[in-house]
């Protein structure tokens, strides 16, 4: 039966539905639907009786794909615990801790009128609850520190391979932030142009682009050093740093060519969509070095005691 499905195919649910929520949210902002509904939660559908407009069905239709991703993570938890994999616990908080904050968030993005420091932070959360579905995810297709114990230590142990996915991630994450500075200081404000006028936050949008370019390139030079000694050593998690940086590669290409072409919102939804898809890659890599042991997790049912 569907709801019978085990913990990794409801946690690949959730981080498929994550990704897919933070491009959304980002269309929101690019349709000028940011202000599309009035109010939190109920986008003043008991004031007003005519028929929802654009920007209010795309705003209020994002809240409700968004709130609905809470499904399959209680599914996921309820497998899990069927496995009995205590493992997992700690990333199930993070996650549901995580989407009270994008709740609040969410209300203060309205209540605010788009303020620019509440719209990174409410994306930018976007990006850590991702990080934690691919923890999750991960963790869901590996045995755990049993089999560990039984098999001896992982391929993923090396001291040098740790440390580098370590600032791969940092870097990345320096990235990211230092694009939502671009966006907040750039000319989709996320309301259209009947609305009032939106702050920005007031940074010169060619320095602060600057700094986001320079950190790519050191990222990707990073990602390059990375494949060159993995190879090296014929280490097996080689493909996953290759992938990310392909990734990373083309969501240069694409930042590149909507600077240069005035930012059209087209090339921007693709800029986001591809980052989404960069940090999930490499996030995954990430967490592939520190797996406790390189082989699918087995099916053991251990029921949880009463």
């Amino acid at each position: 039966m569907f709801w019978g499905r085990d913990a990794a195919f409801w946690t690949r649910v959730t981080l498929v539905w994550l990704m897919a929520i933070t491009v959304t949210g980002a269309a929101v902002r690019l349709t000028g639907s940011g202000l599309g509904c009035t109010d939190w939660p109920t986008c003043s559908i008991n004031e007003e009786l005519d028929a929802p407009g654009f920007h209010a069905t795309i705003e209020f239709g994002n809240r409700i794909i968004s709130g609905l991703a809470i499904i399959p993570v209680i599914a996921a938890w309820v497998a899990a615990r069927r496995l009995n994999r205590v493992d997992l616990r700690p990333w199930f908080v993070a996650m549901v801790i995580g989407f009270l904050g994008q709740v609040l968030l969410g209300m203060l993005v309205t209540r605010t009128h788009l303020d620019p420091r509440v719209v990174l932070g409410h994306f930018l959360l976007s990006i850590v609850l991702i990080f934690i579905g691919v923890a999750l995810d991960h963790g869901a297709r590996t045995t755990g520190v049993k089999s560990q114990q039984a098999t001896g230590s992982a391929p993923g142990s090396d001291p040098w391979l740790r440390t580098a996915s370590t600032v791969a991630v940092a870097l990345a994450s320096a990235v990211i932030v230092l694009g939502t500075l671009v966006t907040g200081s750039g000319p989709h404000t996320g309301s259209d142009e009947s609305g009032q006028a939106v702050p920005r936050l007031g940074l010169d949008i060619r320095e602060i682009t600057r700094v986001h370019s320079v950190t790519v390139w050191i990222l990707g030079a990073v990602l390059l050093a990375i494949i060159v000694k993995a190879r090296r050593e014929h280490s097996p998690h080689d493909r996953g740093v290759v992938r990310a940086i392909a990734l990373g590669a083309a969501q240069g290409g694409i930042g590149y060519l909507q600077y240069f072409t005035g930012v059209p919102v087209l090339l921007v939804g693709v800029h986001i969509a591809g980052s989404v898809l960069f940090w999930t890659a490499l996030t995954w890599w990430f967490f592939d070095v520190r797996r406790d042991v390189g082989q699918p997790a087995r099916a053991v049912r251990e029921e949880v005691p009463a």
